[in-house]
């Protein structure tokens, strides 16, 4: 399929379930709205929800027989974002980066302030106005240290009666909408939203199946401070292959080495900064999408981890892949994801589950050896 030539929406996406998952707020390891937008779309759907202690939810569709193996898709529902350091006499606050969002980004942007009692408060980033700036100064990029935000009070006591206090979680504000090609999709936390809704959606489309498999949507937390939730999660949920999901750097953006092209459809991740990827575990998938006619492409992403880095670790190994989307604008307020890719990417995951058996899985751990 020529992607250039996609003028409709492509697929049958619930565009609901991406708004709702996306406008949710939740900082790494302040996770708790996000997680409950997941917990809403699998119930119904799977036969038990549970959690871990840190936070991660996973919700399980039982195999006919009992005994059966298990695999399990894992997106992270955190989002990077801040949480407050300091309150100003001035009543600005400063804060602490969680997530590793860049201050090119930053200025002027929209903010919401999360109180213990859950309030939200907007504001933005401040920036000071160019004139009279000296030249050297004005094409500076400012540290965080040196950015505040700007909630709109008169001084320190009135930003403590408002509610605000050390800690609270600093989220940026940005809506979804679809872009002038229907197939374009802009929002906050795609990264990584979109795996975990994947997750759930693929759960979803597996309801009415009678799987040989149990099979497991996980939204887990903390990924962006170091795969923390992964590991946890993947203890909880023990799973004989666990397949990450994740966004990968877009190519099609001027300046960019390295990425995928927006429209690819699934991309199979070789291996990343963290992990590489059972080899015939990607070989089955690349045999999939050639027998569906479902594009795919490889991706080798060096400069940073997927929760696979843990996964792939837990007790005495886990059969593992990443799968990724392709997204502009990552670690940022907005990104732009295709909705071919997520469709494409679904799709696969479905006719994977349905067809994992104990056969496949040992067939799949003995391939090291």
């Amino acid at each position: 399929m020529d992607k250039e030539r996609l003028v409709e929406p492509y697929g049958d996406l619930n565009i609901e379930l991406l708004k709702d998952f996306t406008d949710a707020k939740g900082v790494s390891g302040n996770e708790k709205e996000a997680s409950r937008v997941m917990k809403k779309y699998l119930e119904g759907y799977v036969d038990k929800i549970g959690y871990d202690n840190l936070g991660s939810i996973y919700g399980v569709k039982k195999a006919l027989e009992d005994n059966a193996p298990k695999v399990a898709f894992y997106g992270h529902l955190d989002e990077v974002g801040f949480y407050v350091k300091s309150i100003e006499d001035s009543g600005l606050l400063r804060v602490v980066n969680a997530g590793g969002l860049w201050p090119h980004v930053l200025l002027s942007q929209e903010v919401c302030v999360t109180t213990r009692d859950g309030q939200e408060l907007f504001g933005m980033i401040g920036a000071l106005a160019p004139h009279g700036m000296p030249p050297e100064v004005a094409k500076t990029v400012k540290e965080l240290d040196e950015l505040y935000i700007d909630i709109g009070v008169l001084d320190k006591q009135e930003a403590l009666d408002k509610g605000v206090r050390i800690g609270d979680m600093v989220t940026l504000v940005s809506e979804f909408k679809i872009l002038a090609n229907p197939n374009y999709l802009m929002a906050k936390a795609w990264d990584d939203r979109i795996g975990a809704a994947i997750a759930t959606e693929v759960v979803r489309r597996l309801k009415d199946e009678k799987l040989k498999a149990d099979v497991y949507a996980v939204g887990t937390v903390q990924e962006e401070l170091g795969l923390r939730g992964a590991k946890t999660a993947a203890w909880a949920t023990e799973p004989d292959i666990g397949i990450a999901l994740d966004v990968t750097l877009a190519s099609d953006v001027p300046g960019a080495k390295y990425g995928v092209p927006l429209g690819s459809g699934a991309t199979l991740g070789i291996m990343d900064g963290s992990v590489v990827a059972n080899r015939e575990l990607v070989y089955f998938m690349e045999d999939i999408c050639k027998e569906l006619g479902i594009d795919y492409t490889f991706d080798l992403f060096l400069k940073g981890g997927t929760d696979s880095g843990e996964i792939h670790k837990t007790k005495s190994g886990i059969v593992n892949m990443t799968l990724s989307i392709p997204a502009r604008s990552i670690h940022s307020q907005r990104g732009i994801i295709h909705r071919k890719d997520v469709e494409d990417t679904i799709n696969l995951l479905v006719n994977f589950a349905k067809r994992v058996d104990w056969d496949l899985v040992k067939k799949l751990q003995m391939s090291n050896r």
